[in-house]
């Protein structure tokens, strides 16, 4: 699925892009969890042997790795939220300093 990005500073950008990986990943992560659950409570014990057992196990390990990289972009995201706020408040201490200069 296509996300639209907002046009702005490269920081602004990066924030943009980090939410919509973190939100791709929140909704694959629910689709494994899904998919696990399912196989679960479908498939026998007899079943969940062999090459169908490690399947299992790894889609289990992927689940678990793809809503770990969810939990880290949202504190990279946090991070960048963190940052273009400080941005702001120090363009704007500038700002304020450069008018109480010129006026």
């Amino acid at each position: 699925m296509p996300t639209t990005i907002n046009a702005g500073r490269p920081i602004e950008v990066a924030r943009d892009k980090t939410d919509a990986v973190q939100e791709d990943l929140a909704v694959a992560s629910a689709e494994l969890h899904l998919t696990n659950t399912a196989l679960d409570r479908s498939l026998p014990q007899s079943a969940r042997q062999g090459d169908v057992g490690k399947a299992l196990e790894q889609n289990g390990i992927v689940q678990q790795k793809v809503t770990q990289a969810a939990e880290e972009l949202a504190e990279v995201t946090e991070l960048l939220e963190e940052e273009i706020a400080e941005r702001h408040r120090l363009e704007t201490e500038l700002g304020q300093r450069g008018m109480s200069e010129n006026g």
